[in-house]
């Protein structure tokens, strides 16, 4: 499927001085300046976290507007869409990681996925940290992480990966805690568990009864966590995942109307475009010519 925006991986990151590597960590107004020929918008092939030190401006991701402050985290998965416009002045630490660095370094290859900053929805792309207890911390590990980066010691790379893991518990925690529900973990769980089933199966399956099916509970208990975790129902959530996959389609391929209802299995180009516009105030042609 050819795409307008481009999708990036590490290699295309590295000069030739540098040989393949699982992560890169960098300084971000360094990155800037010397990766002035990388177009926006774009998507990538790894994992990426942003943390910002200085600075103002936007952060948008799958067409979401986050703030840019002093404070403030980004975590992008894989697929993720994004562009930023930052001022002259602004720095942070930015790293890129392939899943390879955790998948042959921890027993489950797939740990990343139950950190809910990095799933496609995007859920918890953005968090400030700016007033969090864990911030001294949080800034502490990531300065390490920078040195050890820049340094020859061969055990380099198993330090940073722990640093790096140090910070995903730290600011899961911060999620956890903010969405109030301490006293329920198997409702997170389920939660968490629906998250992925819809990631694999949001193109034939719409109907949260299907999903609740697959957890074993309720339709009814399904839709009461999703409401206390994140104050939407089942069904808002399979279908905001549809429209962000069918706005992805829209800006970044160069498929026409009636392929792209085909991919996402609905009936016909005409109950398509009425779905699209039922939520998203315009037509999906309307969509594409504003984000082109």
């Amino acid at each position: 499927m050819p795409e307008k925006i481009p999708t990036i991986s590490i290699c295309n990151l590295l000069g030739e001085d540098y040989s393949v590597q699982d992560i890169i960590v960098y300084d971000l107004k360094q990155f800037i300046n010397h990766h002035q020929d990388i177009k926006f918008p774009h998507r990538h092939s790894f994992y990426q976290v942003l943390y910002i030190t200085e600075g103002e401006g936007s952060h948008i991701i799958d067409f979401e507007n986050h703030i840019v402050k002093k404070g403030m985290m980004y975590f992008l998965a894989p697929s993720q869409v994004h562009e930023w416009l930052f001022s002259k002045h602004t720095n942070g630490v930015l790293i890129n990681f392939n899943e390879n660095l955790y998948s042959s370094f921890l027993a489950n290859s797939h740990y990343l996925n139950d950190f809910s900053f990095f799933t496609a929805n995007g859920l918890h792309s953005s968090i400030d940290i700016s007033d969090d207890s864990s911030l001294d911390k949080i800034e502490e590990i990531l300065k390490t992480i920078q040195k050890e980066f820049l340094s020859c010691d061969e055990c380099k790379l198993d330090l940073i990966k722990t640093l790096l893991l140090q910070v995903f518990l730290l600011i899961n925690r911060k999620v956890k805690l903010n969405q109030n529900t301490p006293a329920n973990k198997n409702n997170y769980l389920v939660y968490r568990n629906f998250e992925k089933l819809i990631e694999q199966h949001f193109t034939e399956m719409r109907m949260p009864k299907d999903y609740a099916n697959l957890l074993f509970v309720t339709p009814n208990h399904l839709n009461a966590l999703c409401n206390q975790l994140i104050g939407k129902s089942a069904g808002d959530i399979i279908r905001n995942r549809v429209l962000l996959e069918a706005k992805r389609l829209l800006v970044n391929s160069t498929q026409n109307i009636n392929e792209i209802a085909w991919y996402l299995n609905f009936e016909d180009n005409s109950y398509f475009s009425k779905f699209f516009k039922k939520y998203e105030g315009i037509t999906p042609d309307e969509f594409r010519k504003i984000k082109q």
